[in-house]
């Protein structure tokens, strides 16, 4: 989760004021008690309350939470938006009950290009490897597998188009 918080930050450190501000709004309708100190009850209730229960379970409460204290802080709250933005799944196996995947994972091909990115199947490697899932297709990569390989597959198709041009 440390890679997440520190990707968050920066991302965060780039954003424009207007913006930072909003987030700053985002973060304080979720204080009902005390001023930037988030609890467990705070943040599920939210979480609910926008639509995003799954992010609102104690165990992913602690897992966005840093060592060492009981609730959240702004520098979690601008993880935790990151984490919805960026899509980072939770896993689908049949081992983890619904787990947030911090690190690497596992994505369904067919699923992520033919529904349209409207629909994924994600689960972590340790689900992938024991095959604790069920799923209908087989054809698994990690993101930036997928990435790489949709890229080179952008720039073949550029290539045969430019080879065509030139005829």
């Amino acid at each position: 989760m440390d890679d997440l918080h520190d990707t968050a930050t920066a991302y965060y450190d780039l954003l424009k004021h207007e913006t930072k501000l909003a987030i700053k709004a985002f973060c304080e309708e979720m204080e009902t008690k005390v001023p930037d100190k988030i609890s467990f009850e705070e943040f599920s209730k939210y979480m609910n309350i926008v639509g995003f229960s799954q992010f609102g379970s104690k165990k992913f409460f602690d897992q966005l939470r840093r060592r060492g204290r009981d609730h959240l802080i702004f520098a979690d709250i601008i993880t935790l938006l990151y984490i919805i933005e960026s899509g980072r799944p939770f896993c689908q196996g049949t081992h983890c009950e619904n787990t947030f995947i911090a690190g690497m994972y596992f994505t369904c091909v067919k699923c992520f290009f033919e529904n349209n990115c409207d629909y994924f199947f994600n689960v972590c490697p340790k689900c992938f490897y024991n095959g604790h899932y069920k799923h209908c297709h087989k054809e698994f990569l990690d993101p930036i597998v997928m990435l790489r390989l949709k890229t080179k597959q952008d720039q073949s198709s550029n290539n045969d188009i430019t080879y065509e041009k030139k005829m």
